[in-house]
């Protein structure tokens, strides 16, 4: 048995919506999609402000989750457990400025959250926490706000330069660590 399979035993048998922690950060289990397991961090790891525009490819966010988050969840998770997966940045009005980006860490997306909104209604944050997904870009208006979600669940625009809202980063784990049998 390699370290990875060591370190992965806790997660067989998960199920969707259930908690689990890596590298001193609580999960939430969310459902298989093509042999990954998406899950997003139960709490918000930190407060930050977004960035200098609403690009999550080019924001603080993005920097700070590759250089500080990531190393840590690889180094228990097995990098080779850590999936690269697509993060659909179209506006929330349909823009498509930004692309879709490529990465193992990201935000949850509006999309995703609507999807999964019964599974995040169960795993509440305790403040305002950023999405992946711009409220809107040029040529429709200035690209001044990212959406974020309340407590409570609502979903807003926010002013990304403004204020420091709470991270709670998505990655896609292999779902055979979880005992799929998807993978």
């Amino acid at each position: 048995m390699n370290t990875a399979e060591t370190r992965t035993e806790n997660f067989l048998n998960l199920k969707d919506g259930d908690t689990f922690e890596v590298a001193g950060i609580e999960f939430i289990k969310f459902p298989d999609k093509d042999g990954m397991t998406p899950v997003v961090a139960k709490n918000i790891l930190f407060n930050s402000r977004f960035g200098d525009n609403n690009d999550l490819r080019a924001s603080e966010v993005m920097k700070r989750l590759k250089e500080e988050i990531l190393p840590k969840i690889c180094m228990i998770v097995g990098e080779e457990n850590v999936c690269t997966f697509p993060t659909d940045l179209t506006t929330w009005d349909g823009l498509k400025p930004y692309g879709v980006m490529e990465e193992k860490i990201s935000l949850p997306t509006m999309d995703f959250y609507r999807e999964n909104v019964d599974i995040f209604d169960k795993h509440p944050a305790s403040n305002w926490w950023w999405l992946a997904t711009p409220e809107t870009a040029q040529p429709h208006a200035a690209p001044n706000w990212i959406l974020c979600v309340s407590p409570s669940g609502h979903i807003n625009g926010v002013g990304y330069i403004y204020i420091d809202v709470g991270v709670r980063p998505i990655l896609y784990f292999k779902s055979s660590i979880f005992g799929s049998s998807e993978a």
